[in-house]
């Protein structure tokens, strides 16, 4: 999809309004990942739900802009292809940084979404340097499996290492704690009990930002549970999207 002034791809079901209220999805990745990292996410949901897995502007299969795009541009490139794409009442769903593009469409674009989903969300206020985002990162992986993490390698090299940097510069400048207060949307957070990336208490302390949301966790899972417990994410989420019918 061309939108302004960037393009991003779009993997979906493009099924049409729902005949029982049910949402449409949008599925937003995180830092130097694609859509490929939501696909087993994307694939529980598509028997119920209408579903849109993206490829942010410079990610993925997607063309790369002249520049690495900040946390609201890459917002506004999201609010652009739900309008373009025709979804009535979407929910978006952000898994890490992409949590932060996901608040930045609700709370940018008032009445445009249903509500949200954030999945392990970033960047926990103590955690806003490369070095110890590193750290949680590489804690991470260690207890990831290995087909996870051979997609994350292959996503970031892609990506490359400079424009990698200068998208987390632009990942720590942003607020998501600020941002989340503005989201009148009903949203509701997800982590994984063993996610060192988005620790409980941060998670905590967004929902008690959020002016309606709530917090669901995930026993056993890490930070790429949309990837590796993609069953148990959906089943985690069922109760929430269920009540946006």
């Amino acid at each position: 999809m061309q939108l302004g002034g960037c393009a991003l791809d779009v993997r979906g079901t493009f099924a049409g309004p729902s005949t029982d209220g049910r949402p449409p999805l949008v599925l937003v990745h995180g830092i130097g990942m694609s859509g490929e990292y939501f696909l087993p996410f994307a694939e529980e949901l598509a028997a119920e739900f209408d579903v849109y897995s993206l490829d942010l502007p410079g990610y993925g299969s997607s063309p790369r802009p002249p520049r690495a795009l900040t946390i609201p541009e890459l917002g506004e490139a999201v609010a652009e292809a739900i309008r373009a794409l025709g979804l009535d009442g979407a929910v978006v769903v952000g898994h890490s940084m992409g949590s932060q593009v996901a608040v930045q469409v609700v709370a940018g674009n008032p009445g445009l979404c249903r509500g949200y989903v954030l999945v392990g969300p970033t960047v926990d206020r103590a955690a806003r340097g490369l070095g110890t985002l590193a750290w949680r990162l590489l804690r991470d992986s260690m207890g990831e499996p290995m087909t996870s993490n051979i997609v994350v390698l292959r996503s970031v090299l892609w990506m490359g290492p400079l424009r990698y940097l200068q998208t987390a510069r632009h990942m720590f400048d942003d607020r998501i704690e600020e941002t989340i207060a503005r989201c009148e949307a009903p949203g509701l957070v997800v982590r994984g009990a063993l996610d060192p990336i988005a620790p409980i208490g941060w998670a905590v302390d967004l929902v008690r930002r959020a002016p309606d949301a709530g917090l669901v966790q995930i026993p056993g899972a890490r930070h790429a549970v949309q990837h590796n417990e993609a069953g148990e994410l959906a089943r985690a989420c069922a109760p929430f999207l269920a009540g946006l019918r």
